[in-house]
């Protein structure tokens, strides 16, 4: 396993390119991103029924948004929402680092860092005890950002529903859609 520093952004980038996953803290939980969804399912060992969540750095890339819904993305992202628009999930982490990151590859499938049923890992001490075997697959990086270890809140933006509570209140959102 490769860990990387803030400092090695090329070398970060040089990994998701080559179909790589990275282990890296978000503003919530340490996450595994890469730019092909199978490989996060195959380290995790996750069911293809259960969706990965998708590393934006706008608000544009997400079709269809109607004045409201824009109006809500505005305020919270970066930050620790994440959506569902159009049956697929959203998140723009507030992270210099990712936000970066996807500035130099558009988007980033992402999940938790974890093999599914299993918490979270909490540090890349973690990552190298869950993950021994997975060293072709994936690498980590070592970031100044500590993880709140709080997931995102998920609003279903097409039903408007909340899925999950976390740091921002659902009932807050739901109120302004």
């Amino acid at each position: 396993m490769q860990i990387y520093t803030e400092n090695d952004f090329d070398e970060i980038v040089f990994e998701l390119r080559n179909e790589n996953a990275i282990i890296l803290p978000t503003d919530t939980v340490y996450g595994i991103v890469s730019l092909k969804d199978s490989i996060i399912y195959k380290i995790k060992k996750r069911s293809y029924h259960k969706k990965l969540i998708t590393f934006v750095g706008s608000i544009d890339y997400i079709p269809k948004l109607n004045k409201n819904e824009r109006m809500v993305l505005e305020k919270y992202w970066p930050g620790k929402l994440t959506i569902i628009k159009n049956k697929k999930s959203y998140r723009m982490p507030n992270d210099q680092l990712i936000l970066k990151l996807l500035d130099e590859v558009g988007y980033l499938f992402s999940s938790s860092a974890n093999v599914s049923g299993k918490n979270p890992i909490q540090s890349i001490e973690e990552a190298k005890e869950m993950f021994p075997k997975k060293i072709d697959l994936f690498s980590c990086v070592k970031s100044s950002c500590i993880p709140s270890n709080k997931p995102s809140t998920i609003i279903n933006f097409d039903t408007k529903k909340v899925i999950r509570e976390g740091e921002i209140k659902g009932q807050e959102i739901l109120k302004l859609l």
